[in-house]
């Protein structure tokens, strides 16, 4: 078993704010429409393949379905938020205080029957289909794309050199 970090073995150490370090008021960040009616999010990182949201949704909002390509996870702080899997009928949900790690592959048509507010880690695109059935992907860098033409992405200070490597 380790042993913990002692204060005298911590003498030489001192507490400071790195470089990379970011302290964000989420309160100062616009709400962005999602593509979807009834879902809302503030960009809160991006890597070009990695984006975390803080996501509110309206009560009663379902979904289409789709599928992640890459890993999601979900920390719900109200709310419910879950889905049905159709081969067996069994109903999945979180409540406020719930995790959701979803592998990528997963597909499902996730609902929120009390609406929710949560953070989401979305780890590469999610595939779909639009209303006249042609496939749509939506990746970290469209989440990034939607907020920075709503004028919420400044607190990251990203360097926008990235964002045609990503695209």
């Amino acid at each position: 078993m380790k042993q913990m970090i002692t204060h005298t073995h911590t003498s030489t150490l001192k507490a400071r704010k790195e470089a990379g370090n970011r302290f964000t008021d989420t309160n100062q960040i616009p709400w962005t429409s999602f593509f979807l009616n009834g879902v809302d999010y503030k960009l809160l990182d991006f890597t070009g393949e990695r984006c975390t949201l803080l996501v509110k949704v309206e009560k009663g909002t379902k979904l289409a379905i789709h599928q992640h390509l890459g890993c999601v996870e979900v920390f719900l702080m109200s709310g419910s938020f879950g889905y049905t899997d159709e081969e067996t009928g069994e109903s999945n949900m979180i409540f406020a205080g719930g995790y959701l790690f979803e592998p990528p592959s997963t597909v499902h048509q996730p609902l929120s029957p009390d609406g929710f507010t949560g953070i989401a880690v979305i780890h590469g695109p999610v595939v779909g289909f639009a209303a006249d059935g042609s496939e749509v992907s939506i990746g970290p860098i469209d989440y990034y794309q939607r907020a920075k033409e709503n004028n919420a992405v400044a607190h990251l200070n990203f360097d926008e050199s990235l964002v045609a490597a990503c695209g």
